[in-house]
């Protein structure tokens, strides 16, 4: 006969196993445009002085996006820097020899601590400067791909929650009490979710954590720590719930779990996380779908 301590670890290692297999978490929305310059090929931001080096040329030259890359790179891509396009200077370091050889292994310590940095430069070229490279298109309000669920614009209306949709960033700011939501129209979706139900499973994410001063429930304040996952998680279950209350998904979605995937520490960490976390979930999707409701409709 199983114990109740036994039936709070099978619980987790099911939902951890699951995690587990799941790939990594996908963004459902775009940045309008880059704030930060990239590198086009590889993705990654610029640093340091760099940033504001391109920043600079971007600004002179009117360029809207903030792509870059070497001549090789372009070449690489099978792009072609423009005859006559001046580049931009990045600055990058090598590690040398003081004896003035190249380090063969530039990631290596020196036990007579002979290695320094060299300052080397680069020239980038923005994706506005070059031919044959098809940037991704920038999304408007015309490309809006979200179609409105009634029961789920009700019962965030009738929340009474202060949402602004600006910016590329999701999240609920306790300070002033108030939602912050990518606008609708940047939302594509995932490789698992329509752009439908990205929207509306990021807002009730959010408006699950809208819910964590009005029931009183506090896992903690510090970002990273183990009551901040804790809150992620509830969140993430509340909105999951919501999701299949509201008819925004008919099953529960790959996204989610991905999301969770995130949170396996804590749930490893204590055999009663998840139960927990889903018990505060639905308290959380309880109450919102009762502000949403007809007696309370009626006493308003």
């Amino acid at each position: 006969m199983q114990t109740k301590r036994d039936t709070y670890q099978v619980i987790t290692d099911t939902i951890l196993q699951a995690l587990e297999n799941c790939g990594p978490c996908e963004r459902p929305w775009v940045s309008p445009s880059p704030t930060m310059p990239v590198n086009a090929m590889s993705g990654h931001e610029y640093r340091g002085t760099n940033v504001v080096m391109l920043w600079v040329a971007a600004q002179e030259a009117g360029y809207a996006q903030n792509q870059w890359a070497t001549f090789k790179q372009w070449s690489e891509r099978g792009a072609s820097v423009r005859k006559g396009e001046k580049g931009t200077p990045v600055i990058w370091f090598k590690m040398l020899e003081r004896g003035g050889n190249d380090v063969s292994d530039a990631g290596a310590d020196d036990d007579n601590d002979r290695r320094i940095p060299c300052a080397r430069l680069s020239w980038v070229f923005n994706v506005a400067q070059v031919n044959g490279y098809q940037p991704e298109k920038a999304q408007t309000p015309e490309d809006n791909h979200v179609s409105p669920i009634d029961k789920a614009d009700a019962l965030i209306t009738a929340s009474g929650a202060k949402i602004r949709h600006e910016g590329a960033l999701a999240f609920y700011r306790p300070s002033t009490d108030e939602i912050v939501l990518p606008p609708q129209h940047l939302f594509t979706g995932t490789s698992t979710s329509s752009a439908t139900e990205a929207y509306y499973g990021v807002a009730l994410h959010e408006l699950t954590h809208w819910s964590a001063p009005r029931l009183k429930r506090d896992f903690g304040k510090r970002f990273g720590d183990d009551a901040y996952a804790a809150e992620e998680l509830v969140a993430e279950l509340g909105a999951a719930f919501l999701c299949a209350r509201l008819g925004v998904s008919a099953e529960p979605r790959a996204d989610h779990a991905k999301y969770l995937h995130n949170w396996i520490k804590i749930l490893k960490g204590d055999r009663k996380a998840f139960i927990t976390a889903a018990s505060k979930a639905s308290e959380a999707s309880d109450y919102l779908l009762t502000l949403n409701s007809p007696e309370r409709q009626e006493a308003a």
